[in-house]
């Protein structure tokens, strides 16, 4: 029996195979440089805003461009790290993040409770471009992002597809920002929510089966 059993564990050896350990830091790069591909794209088939190329920028640009980028590193930060779970390795940055972006479109709606903005702060035709070429950018990126993570061992596929839809349309929206150059609250708690709100669902109920071991 102590034979048989020796046997059976010097088959088992024989056939281990070292396996190369994933770096998360490869999935956040692969992140950066699709962004990066995304604006540059933006940046000359549109062009940057007025303000921007001339110099003197209006601040609200800077906090737009500050708090989806925030959001954007913080979730995808999250999601690469999935690659690789381990005990413990628990990442509720991007929940702070998550909470920070929702003052735009919560800010939004207790303005527009207190006096109804007019159609033409809204701007429908300029908003339908905004989430039309956010979601194209949060496209690349969040195929990018889930052909990475198919090489590791994510073991919440549902939250690694959350997580991805809200980076890749976080970084999307950044992209398409440095484009858009409408500065009005109304406008950003709008245009600006709807490609991550909708990124973050293709997300959940498409990376998870592209992704499950």
């Amino acid at each position: 029996m102590r034979e048989v059993t020796k046997s059976l564990i010097d088959g088992l050896v024989d056939d281990l195979k070292p396996v190369k350990t994933i770096n998360p830091v490869t999935g956040f790069a692969v992140a950066g440089l699709l962004s990066l591909a995304a604006l540059a794209a933006v940046s000359f088939f549109m062009g940057v805003r007025d303000d921007l190329a001339m110099g003197m920028v209006d601040e609200m640009f800077f906090l737009r461009s500050g708090v989806l980028l925030m959001l954007g590193v913080a979730t995808c930060l999250a999601a690469v790290n999935m690659a690789r779970p381990g005990v413990g390795k628990l990442n509720r940055g991007w929940i702070w993040a998550l909470a920070t972006a929702a003052l735009f479109p919560l800010t939004a709606a207790m303005m527009s409770a207190i006096n109804t903005p007019p159609v033409e702060v809204l701007r429908p035709t300029y908003g339908l471009e905004c989430l039309v070429v956010s979601l194209l950018s949060a496209s690349v990126i969040g195929t990018g992002l889930t052909l990475w993570l198919r090489q590791g061992a994510p073991t919440s596929p549902e939250r690694a597809g959350w997580l991805v839809g809200i980076a890749s349309g976080a970084l999307g929206a950044a992209a398409y920002n440095i484009h858009c150059p409408f500065n009005d609250i109304y406008y950003i708690g709008l245009w600006f929510t709807l490609p991550v709100l909708a990124s973050a669902v293709i997300g959940r109920f498409v990376v998870p089966h592209l992704i499950r071991w």
